[in-house]
């Protein structure tokens, strides 16, 4: 594998025999950015984790109108408490989003019998695989929901539906792209995604040469609206 001698900064090669193992997480410069960032947000929820533990132990002391007090700041209206779990569930989403990105870790693990990926988080982690006789091809793709991230997937065998999803006559051809018509028919599974197209490009190559398999790019093909099978 050639491309394993211009390895991009956001990845490391744990190991290539007699198994691959790429790691990657975000670089420590954008990693204090971040950190910087979410500060304020985890200080405040922080706070409202505090006023959650004072209420539950006013709770538990049957003194239900002190709790619900706490949980309105301090304040006898009813809102309030709504305005406070509306505001402690976005700030624990931010907690949460701040934290995987700074200390989240994603491993690809490929063997000749499957590809996993690995996403670690303090001890916790959660595992993806298939099967290597079900990978198709690895695509990369411009992701515009994600604010133009390029990102990169494995699209594997496995059908979604018994038959092809077909569009409309009047629909343009020119709406429909390659990775919208894979994304209707097969099973997709997220690998990587970055603004810059190099990192995304790179990986997909890597495990497309080590399974012997195609790997797509819309960015070499910007003009294709069809889907060609493997």
């Amino acid at each position: 594998m050639s491309n394993l001698n211009n390895i991009p900064s956001e990845f490391q090669v744990l190991s290539t025999k007699p198994e691959l193992r790429i790691q990657y997480l975000m670089p420590p410069g954008g990693r204090i950015f971040l950190f910087l960032f979410f500060l304020p947000f985890c200080v405040v929820f922080i706070g409202h984790l505090w006023i959650l533990f004072l209420a539950v132990r006013e709770l538990a002391n049957l003194r239900f109108w002190q709790a619900m007090q706490m949980l309105g700041y301090n304040s006898n209206a009813p809102w309030n408490i709504l305005l406070f779990v509306f505001t402690f569930s976005l700030l624990g989403v931010a907690f949460g989003t701040g934290l995987w990105c700074i200390l989240g870790v994603t491993e690809v693990c490929a063997t000749h019998k499957s590809l996993t990926i690995s996403y670690k988080l303090l001890g916790f982690s959660r595992n993806i695989s298939v099967l290597s006789r079900n990978i198709r091809y690895f695509n990369q793709f411009l992701n515009r929901s994600e604010s133009t991230a390029w990102d990169v997937e494995v699209v594997t065998n496995q059908r979604l539906s018994d038959k092809y999803q077909s569009f409309p006559v009047w629909f343009p051809a020119k709406w429909v792209s390659p990775d919208m018509v894979t994304r209707l028919n097969y099973k997709t599974i997220p690998l990587y995604s970055h603004t810059n197209p190099n990192p995304s490009k790179w990986l997909g190559r890597v495990l497309a040469d080590f399974y012997r398999v195609e790997f797509q790019s819309t960015a070499q093909s910007k003009n294709s609206v069809t889907y060609r099978p493997y």
